[in-house]
């Protein structure tokens, strides 16, 4: 049997580049990796990198008491966050407000499906979920503040 190393979460937030993709699982407090997020803070604070990271994750992260997602919450630490859920990340909302990162408000579901389409390489996610809503890029994609610009998501069409 392959043996597996284990690391610290002081480690594991070293490995985080500037500009890396980070993606958290959980819901609430429940299963969210709050020592890594934690760490990942702390790193930020001490020395400002990692920059410029794009947070994405389904469901609620936090409890709007500072844990969870709104360990992301530093100008500079996050260029863009890619949600399903924001009521429990209230630091991370004024992000948003004040036009400080970029913003998404995405269907969970096809968040959590997106997941599993990253893992297989698949090109991404084909869904109906969010079209006619927010979500549609016909009318918002999601788009939550004016510095949001880039279409995360598309219409597309499959033998007519």
């Amino acid at each position: 049997m392959k043996q597996v190393k284990i690391i610290t979460a002081q480690e594991a937030a070293q490995l985080v580049k500037d500009g890396d993709v980070v993606t958290t699982n959980g819901f609430v407090g429940s299963g969210q990796p709050e020592a890594l997020t934690s760490a990942l803070e702390e790193r930020f604070l001490n020395t400002g990198s990692p920059r410029d990271l794009t947070l994405i994750y389904a469901a609620s992260q936090g409890n709007t008491d500072g844990r969870g997602g709104d360990h992301f919450a530093h100008e500079g630490m996050l260029k863009k966050a890619i949600l399903g859920h924001w009521n429990a990340v209230t630091a991370l909302q004024k992000l948003v407000n004040e036009n400080k990162i970029q913003a998404y408000n995405l269907p969970q579901g096809t968040l959590s499906q997106y997941f599993r389409d990253v893992a297989a390489h698949r090109l991404g996610t084909i869904t109906h979920v969010g079209l006619d809503t927010f979500a549609d890029p016909r009318i918002s994609g999601g788009c939550l503040n004016d510095v949001t610009k880039e279409n995360f998501v598309k219409v597309i069409n499959i033998e007519g």
